[in-house]
């Protein structure tokens, strides 16, 4: 093995956490800023490691995915004197043994705020969003009101809290332990106290408040301080902080290898982004990879509010399946597509109806998040229980058959019905049982087969899905004014209508088992071949657009908006490719376009193709 040779970026770092100064470690795509973080961390466990243990003190480090949280405890050999944690649950941690604090945050800042958010929202119309404004807001004077009699608070799954339970919310951690950081010295004191050394991966992603926060706790000399990794490049997430430096005396490094990129890929990163300049390192020095644009002509939208109609959608993949099968990468396990939104991908793998159901007009916020989770109560026994048991019937696993009968279906359970039976009678019992199964799979609806499943004890369903099925489908057509606060009932009417076809694509999405993925899913990834599809038109979203990112004078300037937002998301998918990138580019005047990027000096005239 290759001795390791320190970077400057490094050295940098080592020296500010040699004299005890706060630092901020500017690093880009592929330049190994887990494995800075990591050796950092290790340095203080060699020269500090046994003094901090006797003083009963820890290094925190904070990060954002439970995944990088694995990733980095593996790194570190589980050491109990590291906390490697998300924000959320380290903050939770600071905070959820002070009731009284958490009691006044909601008091004097959190609620209110949500109060002041809500009712600007609310137009005294009957829109869906003015109703739902409505409705919060009375929740909220609610929870206001009766606050001073919750003793003990508790932290949940999910976005908002239920106030008056004491229970909170992602959200609340956030805007909690930013207003302790702000407010009160001796909730900074003991954080800095438990933690002399605060590390932040993925600086980017964390919120202004809270690297606010941090940087008081350890602003001036000597301990504690904080270390900030990330790139302000790859913040690609809504309130997010972006920007981060570390306290007033601390030092900014920046990290300039690429260990990661081709060559090729290298210089469209550098020709895009005007604050680092890398170089390829390590293993992928003289790498040289490939970068084609292909420019398609666009087609002039059909429909009402610039949409393409079903027949221009239907074309424009078949463009991107040309391009595919002309850059011979068509069935390649090594290729990753990427699309702006999630209804592209849905109209390419096949749940594109399903997709519109849980974005239309019957599906609240709440149900539009659930779904891109994965988590919505409709659709959760079918993709985690149902579906898998039909294809394993498909394949002749009748292993994998019961393994899921056991570890899902009351029928199966070790007290079900089954339970006295013979090992090789329950083998039978569940074979015929799933053979019934896959007939109705391929021929019912899906209410159908859930109430099959239900019936037959396949599955445990939530009490909210038995009561959609028992009840009455409604008759009447849905009326927001009216039918605002029910329209989960026209949602699951519609959807218990549907076939099952579109339940296998999307829970082949969902479950990252599938060669699709929005942009913004795949940061901290990297593929060998990346394919990028540019087509602001089908993409229909206007806090982007790529063609005035890539090319404003041929497609327009865009706003301030788009061009933070649309750069950076641009890069995170560039700097995924690890070889080779591909980026098909829709636009009205290919030509134009070709100029340009050749004038700008992002591509060179062999690496754009035109198809008219």
């Amino acid at each position: 093995m290759a001795e390791k040779v320190e970077t400057a970026a490094d050295a940098a770092v080592r020296e500010c956490l040699d004299h005890q100064h706060s630092f901020a470690l500017i690093a880009g795509a592929g330049s190994g800023k887990t494995s800075s973080l990591v050796e950092a961390l290790e340095r203080i466990r060699d020269r500090e490691g046994r003094r901090l243990r006797q003083n009963g003190q820890r290094v925190a480090c904070i990060t954002f995915t439970k995944r990088a949280v694995e990733v980095i405890k593996t790194r570190l050999g589980f050491d109990d004197l590291y906390l490697v944690s998300t924000l959320h649950s380290f903050l939770w941690d600071q905070i959820g043994r002070f009731p009284l604090d958490i009691r006044e945050a909601l008091l004097v800042r959190r609620l209110p705020a949500l109060i002041v958010k809500e009712r600007a929202k609310d137009n005294g119309g009957n829109s869906r969003t003015a109703l739902e404004a409505r409705a919060k807001v009375v929740r909220f004077e609610r929870d206001l009101a009766v606050l001073e009699t919750v003793e003990q608070f508790e932290y949940g799954d999910a976005k908002y809290g239920d106030y008056s339970d004491g229970k909170l919310g992602h959200d609340d951690v956030i805007e909690i332990a930013t207003y302790l950081f702000e407010v009160n010295a001796t909730f900074r004191r003991i954080t800095g106290l438990r933690f002399p050394y605060i590390f932040v991966d993925e600086a980017q992603d964390t919120f202004e408040g809270i690297v606010t926060g941090l940087n008081l706790v350890c602003d001036g000399e000597g301990l504690p301080i904080v270390g900030y990794f990330g790139d302000p490049w790859q913040q690609i997430y809504d309130r997010s902080t972006g920007t981060f430096a570390p306290p007033t005396d601390g030092r900014t490094v920046s990290k300039t290898e690429n260990f990661r990129c081709s060559e090729s890929v290298i210089r469209l990163l550098n020709a895009f982004r005007d604050d680092v300049k890398q170089y390829a390192a390590g293993e992928n020095k003289g790498r040289e990879g490939s970068v084609v644009f292909r420019l398609v002509k666009t087609e002039a939208p059909e429909m009402p509010r610039n949409q393409y109609s079903e027949a221009q959608i239907a074309r424009a993949l078949a463009k991107m399946d040309a391009a595919l099968a002309d850059w011979a990468w068509c069935d390649r396990d090594d290729v990753v597509k990427l699309f702006l939104v999630r209804q592209m991908i849905a109209r390419r793998m096949g749940f594109h109806e399903l997709n519109r159901l849980f974005n239309g007009p019957y599906a609240s916020s709440r149900a539009e998040d659930l779904f891109e989770a994965g988590e919505h109560f409709l659709l959760k026994p079918l993709t985690t229980t149902i579906y898998p048991l039909v294809a394993a019937r498909k394949a002749g696993d009748s292993r994998r058959i019961i393994d899921v009968l056991r570890r899902d279906s009351p029928a199966f359970a070790v007290d079900g019905p089954n339970a006295a039976n013979t090992l090789k009678t329950m083998i039978d019992t569940s074979l015929a049982l799933v053979d019934k199964l896959d007939a109705l799979w391929r021929s019912g609806t899906v209410r159908d087969v859930l109430r099959f499943c239900i019936d037959k004890q396949i599955v445990l369903a939530p009490e909210k899905l038995r009561e959609h099925l028992e009840r009455a489908p409604r008759v009447e057509e849905y009326d927001e004014a009216i039918h605002s606060l029910d329209k989960g009932d026209w949602l699951a009417d519609a959807f218990f209508r549907m076939s099952t076809s579109e339940i296998l694509p999307y829970a082949s999405f969902i479950t990252n088992n599938t060669a699709y993925s929005t942009q913004h899913g795949v940061k901290g990834e990297e593929y060998p071949k990346v394919l990028v599809v540019y087509d602001d038109i089908e993409a229909s979203w206007n806090n982007y657009s790529f063609g005035k990112i890539l090319i404003p004078q041929t497609a327009g300037e865009p706003t301030d908006g788009q061009r933070a937002r649309g750069r950076k998301l641009a890069y995170v998918s560039f700097s995924r490719a690890l070889e080779d990138l591909r980026v098909l580019l829709f636009t009205s005047n290919p030509e134009a376009a070709r100029q340009e990027l050749i004038a700008k000096k992002l591509l060179r005239p062999d690496q754009i193709e035109l198809v008219s």
